[in-house]
């Protein structure tokens, strides 16, 4: 048993890391940013000065020295809020708290200025709220997590909320909630809907050359940010030519955390509309229920990892949404087999036709071995397929006396 457990707790081991290898290579992609500055003192540049920047909600650590120039790039980091720290021998630390990067942005944090002094002392500053973008020409609109789940909109569609920002058009007339077909019908800049991008963690979604709707769409409370490039584009923001939707999913933090949500709406909720009411027709039947559920965390297995205090850490996030959309809809008439005919039996089937030289005649059923009619109209038991019944016996019953039309190929 001991043998069997440590397998399947291997395995457990390995599907983990796996899952924490892809997370970390879509990230790579258009969903991290780069934290740039320059250090300097009262005399000039200081190069070789250590700067670190901290996730404060993973903990994750990226360290990178000043240039011969005093400049500083920190890569790969993920959209979150961060606290950078930059030390240098002879020099006053510096901490700036609070610093917001979002997905795909390169946030120039300009002139770093150390004081003289020890490494002991310290100087805390609160990174501004609303940087001037200086180190692109990408003109970008960003709607965040909390965004998504205050801000007050018809349904929960993440493509509605896009509307909201400048330079996107929304031709959609309905978004109860979300579908299949959501993505489409968005117009950025005047462009065609068929010509956006659309990206989930820097994955390609988009429909080419279709409806100009996504693959995936992902609920509201499983999205970090929205990031959306109406022009400016750089090299990596390429692939269509009107805009780009960059779509953050939210990940695990280090500490387990979880929400779930229930949405109705309810034709008993709402007034009657007036013509109706003059006509003396009562409310459509109405009812929609949403709900879903999102958890995250870190990953600790006893002996094995513990995410919250390992320097390699495993994070993870699962978030499912359930739609429920009963409404009424128009009525639609087929022809289904009767009981006689399920049998084998036509000898009350007849014609419909717009010809009254042969609306509501018998029609003939013709056997395909000998050209003429079955006797009686009625295909014999022997000729037919046992398969063909099952079939048959899973249609619904016919519950009108309408004349139905059926044609055997000769």
């Amino acid at each position: 048993m001991k043998n069997v457990r440590r397998t399947w707790t291997r395995a457990v081991v390995v599907v983990l890391l796996c899952l924490a290898g892809a997370g970390t290579a879509f990230a790579q992609g258009q969903g991290n940013g780069i934290l740039t500055g320059t250090v300097v003192d009262n005399a000039g540049v200081v190069p070789g000065a250590t700067v670190t920047a901290t996730d404060a909600a993973t903990g994750l650590i990226r360290s990178a020295p000043s240039n011969d120039q005093g400049v500083f790039r920190l890569l790969s980091l993920p959209p979150g809020k961060y606290s950078l720290r930059v030390e240098m021998i002879g020099f006053k630390q510096i901490t700036l708290d609070d610093i917001m990067l979002l997905s795909g942005e390169t946030r120039d944090l300009g002139r770093v200025v150390l004081s003289v002094g020890v490494l002991s002392e310290s100087v805390s500053v609160t990174a501004e709220v609303t940087p001037v973008q200086t180190v692109t020409s990408q003109l970008q609109k960003t709607v965040t997590g909390d965004q998504l789940t205050m801000i007050q909109v018809k349904g929960r569609d993440i493509f509605g909320m896009m509307k909201i920002l400048p330079g996107v058009v929304d031709t959609t007339f309905s978004r109860d909630f979300a579908s299949w077909s959501s993505g489409g019908g968005l117009s950025i800049n005047g462009g065609n809907s068929l010509n956006k991008n659309t990206t989930i963690d820097g994955v390609p979604v988009g429909e080419e050359g279709g409806d100009g709707t996504t693959h995936i769409t992902p609920n509201i409370d499983a999205i970090g940010e929205v990031n959306v490039i109406t022009s400016g584009y750089t090299a990596e923001n390429g692939r269509q030519s009107s805009g780009l939707i960059s779509i953050i999913t939210k990940s695990g933090t280090s500490k387990l955390k979880g929400s779930g949500w229930y949405n109705a709406r309810r034709d008993a909720w709402n007034k009657n509309d007036y013509l109706r009411i003059t006509q003396g027709a009562e409310k459509p039947f109405f009812k929609v229920n949403i709900s879903g559920y999102g958890i995250g965390g870190p990953v600790v297995i006893p002996k094995l990892i513990n995410s919250r205090t390992d320097e390699k850490k495993v994070f993870f996030f699962l978030s499912q949404e359930f739609t429920d959309d009963i409404r009424p809809t128009s009525v639609i008439r087929t022809n289904l087999p009767t009981s006689l005919e399920r049998g084998g039996d036509f000898s009350q089937t007849r014609v419909t036709s717009t010809n009254p030289a042969i609306n509501g005649t018998i029609q003939p059923i013709i056997d395909p071995l000998t050209g003429q009619p079955f006797p009686g109209n009625i295909i014999p038991a022997n000729r037919i397929s046992p398969v063909s019944a099952n079939i048959l016996s899973q249609v619904p019953l016919s519950n009108s006396q309408a004349f139905t039309t059926i044609i055997l190929p000769r």
